[in-house]
């Protein structure tokens, strides 16, 4: 791999549950041999001018972050180079960090050291369109329980949380009282010509293997292979899936079998009141929506032993 000199860092200051200092990880970064650049995400957007100047990008927070990010380079023209990203994961799902195969339980300084030996990870985007707006996603987009779930921890009490893990814990346990009560939804889906349809507690238009509270939905899921796996959960399955995420709380090694089907194109339309992209809740699109495969618009600096 040709040597990477000049790194570009983007940091959140508010992601995860410690408080990751600017001077840290830039002198952790140059004494690896780089040289670097700050930006706090929350305060600054000059970074977007300075995009050109680096080798690559550093993104230090958590899945919404990189989204951010990623929502500046989608915009760029796609002649202009394509500059790599990686992530230093400091987040609380860390779902992205996961998908690449960035472990985020190591150092920093760890992460770091795997840059010169890294490998690029090429990665699809989502584009999801109606008559009125056009949006992407990295993760996925989708209705009924997860954006729900959404909605509902911005009002929780997150005072007595003192870490990531019981973060995520309390989010399971919120999205096991939504599951018992949630209305089951009228959905439709064109795919390569088969219509889906029924009634639905979940329906997920997924990128990668896990999204919201590190909720495996298909481990089979692939960042470059064109396709979007299409997940549901019906109204049928609503006791076992209750009875699934319990297990998951009691920190239990279980597995849910979730309908799914793959598609590279689909249109869509979901009664749902509640829909999310990524990990942001927004009003349902009215009328159909259509999503499909943008190949290969990002790259990702990921450690060389993940496979791809």
């Amino acid at each position: 791999m040709q040597s990477i000199k000049q790194a570009i860092l983007l940091h959140n200051p508010g992601a995860g549950d410690e408080d990751h200092l600017e001077s840290e990880l830039v002198t952790a970064i140059e004494q690896a041999g780089y040289s670097c650049v700050y930006f706090s995400v929350a305060h600054d957007d000059g970074w977007i001018q300075q995009l050109d100047q680096a080798d690559f990008v550093v993104v230090a927070g958590g899945d919404g972050t990189v989204r951010g990010v990623v929502k500046e380079l989608v915009k760029r023209n796609v002649l202009e180079r394509k500059i790599p990203l990686t992530i230093l994961p400091m987040g609380t799902a860390n779902n992205l960090s996961m998908a690449l195969g960035i472990d985020r339980a190591l150092e920093r300084e760890q992460h770091i050291e795997k840059w010169a030996t890294s490998k690029r990870q090429r990665f699809d985007v989502g584009v999801l369109k109606n008559m009125d707006s056009t949006d992407f996603f990295l993760e996925g987009a989708g209705y009924g329980v997860f954006p729900q779930l959404i909605q509902k921890m911005i009002d929780v009490d997150k005072s007595q949380v003192e870490n990531t893990d019981e973060e995520l814990k309390l989010a399971l346990e919120v999205l096991h009282q939504i599951i018992l009560t949630a209305p089951a939804e009228k959905y439709w889906i064109k795919a390569d010509e088969q219509i889906y349809q029924g009634k639905c507690l979940l329906l997920e238009i997924i990128n990668i293997p896990s999204v919201g509270p590190r909720l495996l939905l298909c481990p089979e899921a692939i960042t470059d292979d064109g396709q979007f796996n299409i997940v549901y959960v019906d109204e049928s399955q609503r006791a076992d899936f209750a009875a699934y995420i319990k297990k998951r709380i009691n920190h239990e090694e279980v597995l849910f079998e979730y309908h799914s089907f793959k598609s590279r194109h689909l249109t869509l339309i979901c009664e749902s009141k509640h829909m999310h992209i990524d990990d942001q809740l927004v009003l349902p699109l009215k009328d159909a929506v259509t999503m499909e495969v943008r190949d290969y618009v990002l790259e990702f600096m990921v450690p060389a032993h993940n496979p791809s």
